[in-house]
């Protein structure tokens, strides 16, 4: 540890050592041996905690039985990481549930992505818990030898994988995947707030981990102070059923923008009607061409299929930026320049890197899948609209084949009500977890306050604005008092107009 750091370590450091010895000499209890929860400062030196070293976050691991409820057999290591405060500590820390599924929470970017959480560290200690399945808590990851950067162009386009390489992976994975899903997680994390001997917590969960943050209030709702909630997914929600409707939805409303813009207007004029035959064309015969490999730079050959361009277009439409490519790549597609398309397909791979695939499926397959209609649907058409709930639900549905399904109870989707202060933020853009949803939400929770977030995707809270709320509801618990005037200058982001930006020439300086 560099010396200069040693007095702000040791003094952020006090609350967490206290509550480590606390429990220390609680001694440890059948149900949670709290004693095997050791704290130490994280290292630059070990893979994983260079970013949390230089936040004098302390690392640790804590081992939970695999099986919860039979208490014998594998155990698990949870990783977990705890930024101390920075002042003097309140006694509830906030926990970060991260999304995907399949996400950690300690390689996820909080602090350089999220201004509030830097400013709620001021008196709060931060909580850090890689679910079971991801990260550094027996990860079930299935990437390629090499990882997804040296995966071929041609292969990085085919989001059917081979059913044999999930099938490898299982055979691998040196776990037992029923004991996989959101609700013996978040056990696991009830566990670890004890071992870490904090009374009351504040969470945040983003995506996925709404999902997360409302089964946790479900099974241990005394224990939460308050509880916020970003772009959510409601227990009545099934992830991907409704996908479809909520892409067409948000691909809808930028569709409908750019006739609207001038700008836009002027430069694609026939946008929705060349999205259309391009579609078509695609669904009669699959694009040849050649492209950049996004990470090598060498020029592939690939073949585009429709299914491929479609949930591409999807996944733009989570991020403002990338929506704002959205009508330069369908014009310069429709002739045959799919180099935009390239540039979307590399931020989706940057996103799959974090992602464990294995914890993904075994959620989606043991909780979402197991209740859904899975039963052959018409695609519809292109001019019906451009997602398909079919294409939606193929893409998971055969990799679903191999996990036989957890013995959920079957009140586990039924809606979570619980009075604890609850705010409720959603992206007027959202493709997949729209403000529907958070309506839907906020009338469960008696105690809460849905924020929309106009010109906004997945992802409304990287902005001083909404910052401010989040401090100010985490910081009193409570929804009162929080100004969202400055929402009036939230606007969607300017579409691309070329390769060059939003601008026209004649308006370039």
């Amino acid at each position: 540890m560099k010396i200069r750091h040693v007095e702000r370590f040791v003094r952020a450091s006090i609350p967490i050592a206290a509550f480590v010895l606390l429990n220390s000499c609680r001694g440890p209890s059948a149900e949670t041996s709290q004693a095997r929860l050791v704290l130490e400062p994280c290292s630059h030196e070990v893979e994983g905690q260079e970013e949390l070293a230089e936040l004098n976050a302390l690392c640790g691991k804590y081992d939970v039985w695999e099986n919860r409820k039979r208490k014998e057999g594998r155990k698990i290591s949870l990783n977990i990481a705890v930024v101390p405060a920075l002042g003097k500590a309140k006694p509830d820390p906030l926990f970060l549930l991260s999304g995907g599924p399949g996400q950690a929470a300690t390689e996820d970017k909080w602090f350089p992505m999220f201004p509030w959480v830097k400013k709620l560290r001021i008196h709060r200690d931060i909580v850090l818990v890689d679910q079971r399945g991801t990260g550094s808590s027996n990860p079930l990851d299935c990437e390629p030898d090499g990882g997804i950067a040296n995966v071929p162009l041609k292969e990085m386009f085919q989001l059917r994988r081979p059913i044999d390489e999930t099938a490898d992976c299982v055979k691998k994975w040196d776990a037992d995947l029923h004991q996989y899903t959101t609700d013996v997680a978040m056990d696991d994390l009830n566990e670890v707030r004890e071992a870490l001997g904090y009374d009351k917590i504040n969470i945040y969960g983003i995506s996925y981990g709404t999902r997360a943050a409302h089964v946790y209030l479900r099974r241990h709702e005394n224990t939460v102070r308050s509880i916020v909630l970003e772009g959510t997914v409601p227990m009545e929600m099934r992830i991907l059923d409704g996908s479809a409707e909520d892409g067409n939805r948000a691909m809808g409303l930028l569709l409908d923008h750019c006739e609207r813009d001038k700008n836009c207007s002027e430069v694609f004029p026939t946008l929705r009607d060349d999205l259309n035959t391009l579609i078509e064309s695609l669904l009669r015969s699959p694009a040849k061409v050649r492209l950049s490999h996004p990470r090598k730079g060498e020029t592939q050959e690939v073949i585009i299929g429709v299914e491929s361009f479609r949930m591409l277009l999807f996944t733009a439409l989570y991020d403002s930026i990338t929506t704002a490519l959205i009508p330069l790549a369908i014009t310069k597609a429709k002739n045959g320049d799919f180099s935009i398309i390239a540039t979307i397909l590399e931020s989706r791979s940057a996103v799959a890197e974090v992602i464990s695939t294995g914890m993904q499926k075994a959620v989606l397959c043991n909780e979402d899948f197991i209740v859904l209609d899975r039963s052959e649907e018409s695609d519809g058409g292109p001019r019906k609209g451009v997602f398909s709930r079919k294409e939606m639900l193929g893409i998971m549905s055969q990799h679903c084949d191999l996990f036989e399904g957890a013995n959920l109870p079957d009140t586990y989707f039924e809606p979570v009500r619980s009075k604890v202060p609850a705010l409720v933020i959603s992206g007027e853009l959202d493709p997949v977890t729209p403000p529907r949803w958070g309506d839907i939400t906020a009338k469960n929770l008696n105690n809460a306050r849905h924020i929309v977030i106009p010109g906004t995707g997945h992802g409304a809270i990287n902005n001083p604005c909404v910052s401010k709320m989040i401090v100010k509801f985490v910081d009193n618990a409570s929804s009162a008092g929080i100004d969202t005037d400055c929402l009036k200058h939230f606007k969607r982001f300017p579409i691309f107009l070329s390769e060059t930006g939003p601008m026209l020439k004649k308006e370039a300086r």
